[in-house]
């Protein structure tokens, strides 16, 4: 029976642990946020902050659970980030705001934007990038191709909660009016918009009933190409009509001429590049997104017209799969070093099956639990599991010893198995109890510290809760039929035995020795008591990683508040000239970088930022930490 028991549980264990999501941290980790975005072209940060930014704030400040409010007003955008308690739905948040905001949008200025309203539980990072180049296209055609034709594609990828493009330009038509042809015509620019306002209308007529036709009637002049936009009628003089065509040069041209993204790769210098990002689905796997990601950019690549290259830049789950995989490593390693320390002490290699049996089957079984759970395969969950190991292997070892203790006095294995199990049933229940209890306190701890917490309880406390079944049932079953008097032992374990006895002897002397001092012992517990109370306050603190190396660093850039797009692309442009010999040595570990002016978020509106981003080799390919690099970065750009 425990044999058919075990069974289910590694089938059910390995069936679910492929269906379990991967990613670095739990669940619902960040708190819920909801991101307004109102843009108002050519509005001044006060009149942003009166007219949009205020009127917003008031409606939705009385919104349930809101744990702060973050505004930014600046140069034709008004940025509003509500943040809300970890105990509230991000959608019934999301909802709530819409309707509040939709009460007062009437009160907003005509020419404003319509207001974008998002939604996120895992912040607004990212989880890849892509880099679409070509030296051969300028970056406005790219950025078409790319809006066009993969947009659409990325986005229907599973898990796509968002894509956007960074970098990109729009396409426009650009008139650039000669004043001397304005002056010599009798015209102002005026008079020049007005008529294309005029001359470029479509207006709905109505329709035309027949006995078998339906005809929709469309009335006004709408212009489709360069060649006839430039007959647009402005002017007639004398019986000759002034065109558009007649008043200056007439081509198509980025939406802001003021905005750069560029890229620099050690066998390419100066591509012309737009940047994919690629946003999960809340709660969605990193893994398993780029996973998906990765299998679409080999689609996309047969269909890519000459002269452009589709690539991955930045993949946050190359550092999740990293982090995994050493768990993954750490778990083995601390198989292995347990199944050998048995097989020391005990001196006997069936013994040692038994914990090298009922260990497996229990870790295997928590993947079971996690999916009863609901909770994913994470940094802290197996964390969990590497610390459970010693644990549950405690338990089987000590059934295990106590029924070879009974086999070594002469009893059989069956009855060596009954009595040994029965004398210490008691003590592993009531360990696995208080172990239970232990971790109890965990499960109701708020905040992000019991998010990340709460599923390291869970996880021990599953497993805990399976060896326990294990060592009651299949390391009995196990010790009947394996188990049996072994007089001879390997050289190897004789060797140990006798560096045991050694060890065991000089123990006992240094402890009869200082049990007679007493008072020199009380002394040297305050001290250690002493030292741990200092050093846990001068150790720095922190919930997690302080800066871990994701493969990745960036440069942020400001110059003085109201300066020109000019002069701060020529600041970012000395500040990339100083990295750019890294780049190019072979003995670096650096595959791209990346700049754009202005930088990305919230610096995208303002014209005195600017933004590198460094792309380093993989782990396995580099010698150097990411933080060393950092150094001799920024080294290299002070000096």
């Amino acid at each position: 029976m425990s044999s058919v028991f075990s069974l289910l549980l590694v089938v059910f264990g390995l069936y679910t642990f492929f269906q379990i999501s991967t990613r670095e941290l739990p669940k619902n980790l960040q708190p819920p946020v909801v991101e307004i975005r109102i843009n108002y072209t050519g509005a001044s940060p006060s009149i942003i902050a009166s007219e949009i930014s205020e009127p917003i704030e008031l409606a939705v400040g009385g919104a349930e659970g809101i744990k702060s409010i973050d505004t930014l007003s600046e140069i034709g955008r008004s940025t509003i980030n509500i943040e809300f308690f970890t105990n509230i739905d991000v959608d019934d948040a999301a909802n709530d705001i819409r309707e509040r905001v939709a009460r007062i949008i009437d009160n907003l200025p005509e020419d404003s934007k319509a207001p974008e309203i998002r939604k996120s539980s895992a912040s607004f990072s990212t989880s890849m990038w892509l880099s679409v180049s070509s030296t051969s296209w300028n970056s406005l055609d790219i950025g078409d191709y790319v809006k066009r034709n993969l947009v659409d594609a990325f986005s229907s990828v599973p898990g796509t909660g968002r894509v956007i493009v960074g970098g990109i330009n729009k396409k426009a038509v650009r008139v650039y009016l000669s004043p001397v042809k304005l002056s010599a015509n009798d015209l102002d620019i005026g008079e020049v918009e007005n008529a294309i306002r005029k001359n470029n209308v479509s207006i709905p007529a109505g329709t035309i009933e027949a006995d078998n036709v339906d005809l929709t009637l469309d009335l006004g002049k709408t212009y489709t190409n360069i060649n006839s936009i430039k007959k647009l009628p402005i002017k007639k003089i004398k019986g000759k009509t002034i065109t558009l065509g007649d008043l200056g040069e007439i081509k198509y041209g980025p939406v802001s001429e003021k905005t750069l993204f560029k890229s620099q790769s050690p066998n390419s210098i100066n591509e012309n590049t737009i940047g994919i990002g690629i946003y999960a689905r809340t709660n969605e796997s990193t893994v398993t997104l780029s996973k998906n990601i990765r299998k679409k950019i080999e689609e996309v690549k047969k269909t890519l017209p000459d002269g452009l290259t589709l690539s991955v830049s930045f993949d946050r789950a190359t550092y999740i799969k990293e982090a995994i995989r050493m768990c993954y490593q750490s778990i083995t390693l601390a198989l292995v070093l347990v199944v050998g320390i048995i097989y020391l002490f005990l001196g006997n290699v069936r013994a040692m099956i038994v914990p090298a049996v009922t260990l497996p089957v229990s870790l295997i079984g928590a993947a079971l639990g996690l999916w009863i759970f609901g909770l994913t395969i994470n940094v802290f969950t197996l964390l969990a599991i590497i610390l459970s190991v010693a644990i549950v292997t405690d338990d089987s070892v000590v059934m295990t010893e106590s029924i070879y203790h009974r086999v070594e006095q002469g009893d059989t294995p069956l009855a060596a198995a009954a009595m040994g199990s029965k004398n210490v049933i008691f003590a592993i229940l009531s360990t696995s109890i208080i172990i239970l209890a232990t971790f109890a306190p965990l499960l109701f701890i708020g905040g992000i510290s019991g998010t990340l917490f709460r599923e390291m309880a869970i996880t021990l406390s599953i497993t805990v809760f399976i060896s326990t079944f294990t060592a009651l049932s299949i390391a009995p079953m196990l010790g009947s039929k394996l188990l049996s008097k072994k007089k001879s032992k390997s050289k190897i374990v004789l060797k140990f035995e006798k560096l045991f006895k050694s060890f065991e002897a000089f123990y006992s002397e240094t402890l009869s020795y200082w049990i007679q001092k007493p008072k020199t012992i009380i002394w040297f517990m305050v001290f250690v008591i002493a030292l741990a109370g200092v050093l846990f306050k001068i150790t720095p603190k922190t919930l997690l990683e302080k800066n871990p190396d994701r493969g990745v660093y960036i440069v942020f850039g400001k110059t003085d508040e109201s300066s020109s797009f000019e002069y701060t692309l020529d600041k970012a442009e000395k500040v990339e000239k100083r990295l750019l010999p890294l780049l190019q040595k072979k003995e670096e570990p650096y595959q791209k970088l990346i700049m754009r002016v202005p930088g990305f978020g919230r610096s995208s509106q303002s014209y005195n930022s600017f933004i590198i981003i460094a792309l380093l080799d993989n782990w396995k390919d580099r010698k150097e930490s990411a933080q060393k690099i950092v150094r001799k970065a920024i080294g290299k750009i002070v000096t």
